[in-house]
């Protein structure tokens, strides 16, 4: 109970009272009031405000901090979902290239890529290299020497192709062979020099049941030649060959497949001590078109059956050119014609096969029948890469044509190529 004074009166009030608290009000600081109930009135009324002038400030006070918790919580959920992204990221790029089952390597690198258009991805995995991370090594070829460039130069080309149906890819080579004997050597020999000069590219098309592949290629080799007395150099490898095939999947691991070839030589190859060539401009020129089947039983390796194969023949300078006469008979054209046109069967196999990012080893086996001869040209290719640049190539040629019989021989005889080079050698993909 508190007591309230007005004038001589004492006003006992109730401690549970609306709004008056104990001894907070005195009755001689109210002399204006009328009387004791607008007294105590007034009292209740100065009491509520003040309770309500104190709860208001803390009720701001306590909003506020709801607030600042508010912008808090929100700044932490979207540094949250931020990090999600990112991993999220980073696992669907691990996710895409376990089929490879390479094992895990660190990678240290800060820079970021730059690869259109894949500029997302490739900003996630440049931030994993740049956190000091394991990345899987899918991404990346499997190598003998470590080279950083190299592997990053992997990642960003398989981040750029994984949802693109094309693929590219271009080879070019410069290499060289020499050898030098002095006149007085006690074995004798020739001193010789040789230049390699190779370009090749691929555009490819991958995508669901359908695939058409493309190839073109130009060589261009070149040797002295000593034991020629009318010339200082000689042609000893010229193609330019261009290559197209079409596929459509039937069932697993086969296709339907038509494929169309033109090959032709673009140098002279003249017959040693002689004014007369083997091979010229555009002579001979080979066309072939086939349509069959084509089995893939792993990656990289096309085994192309053509039951039905069209073969044209065609020799720009004939016998009627008394200046660079060529033997047609070589090219199984009749002597005195120009034209060989014929149908056949085909079988072709193709190989390639990478165990390192520095070894490359490729087969390419074609044999070609009109059911009265057969023609079988085989090239293996064997290349090891020393620096990025800096490469050993080594081409095995073994070929075998029933219908040609060499000078001096009394029957068709296999016939044989091997080149050995090194120097310059870089890949555009």
């Amino acid at each position: 109970m508190s007591p309230v004074i007005a004038g001589d009166t004492i006003y006992v009030l109730s401690d549970t009272y609306a709004g008056v608290a104990k001894d907070t009000f005195k009755l001689h600081e109210q002399q204006s009031a009328a009387d004791n109930d607008d007294l105590l009135l007034e009292l209740v009324a100065q009491q509520s405000k003040a309770i309500y002038k104190r709860d208001s400030l803390h009720s701001d006070s306590l909003l506020l901090v709801l607030r600042e918790r508010d912008s808090l919580l929100q700044a932490e959920f979207e540094a949250l979902q931020a990090q999600i992204l990112q991993t999220r990221d980073s696992i669907a790029l691990l996710e895409k290239i376990k089929q490879y089952g390479r094992t895990d390597q660190k990678i240290k690198r800060t820079d970021t890529l730059v690869v259109d258009p894949m500029q997302h991805e490739i900003d996630s995995l440049s931030r994993v290299l740049a956190d000091k991370v394991y990345v899987n090594r899918a991404l990346v070829e499997k190598s003998i020497f470590r080279d950083i460039d190299a592997d990053l130069s992997d990642i960003a080309r398989a981040l750029r192709d994984r949802y693109n149906p094309w693929y590219k890819e271009a080879d070019l080579m410069l290499q060289f062979t020499q050898n030098y004997i002095s006149p007085n050597w006690y074995k004798g020999g020739n001193s010789n020099f040789a230049v390699l000069n190779i370009a090749r590219g691929q555009i490819n098309y991958h995508k669901d049941r359908i695939y058409w592949e493309n190839t073109g290629e130009w060589r261009a080799g070149i040797t002295t030649t000593p034991r020629d007395s009318l010339r200082k150099y000689n042609v000893t490898d010229d193609l330019f060959r261009l290559y197209s095939k079409f596929g459509y999947k039937i069932v697993e691991k086969l296709y339907a497949s038509g494929s169309v070839e033109f090959n032709t030589t673009l140098w002279n190859v003249w017959n040693e001590n002689q004014s007369t060539v083997k091979t010229a401009f555009l002579t001979p020129m080979k066309f072939y078109v086939n349509a069959g089947l084509d089995y893939k039983p792993v990656n990289d390796l096309s085994i192309v059956f053509a039951p039905a194969t069209y073969k044209l023949v065609y020799a720009y300078f004939g016998d009627g050119d008394s200046i660079r006469h060529v033997d047609v008979t070589n090219y199984g054209i009749e002597a005195g014609k120009q034209v060989l046109s014929e149908f056949g069967s085909t079988l072709r196999v193709q190989w390639r096969y990478r165990p390192f990012r520095e070894v490359g080893l490729e087969s390419d086996f074609y044999l070609y029948t009109n059911y009265k001869s057969v023609e079988i040209d085989w090239e293996v290719i064997a290349e090891f890469y020393i620096y990025r640049f800096l490469s050993i190539r080594l081409m095995l040629h073994p070929r075998f044509d029933s219908s040609y019989i060499a000078e001096g021989d009394t029957k068709p005889k296999v016939q044989f190529k091997e080149l050995l080079s090194v120097g310059f050698s870089h890949k555009f993909r």
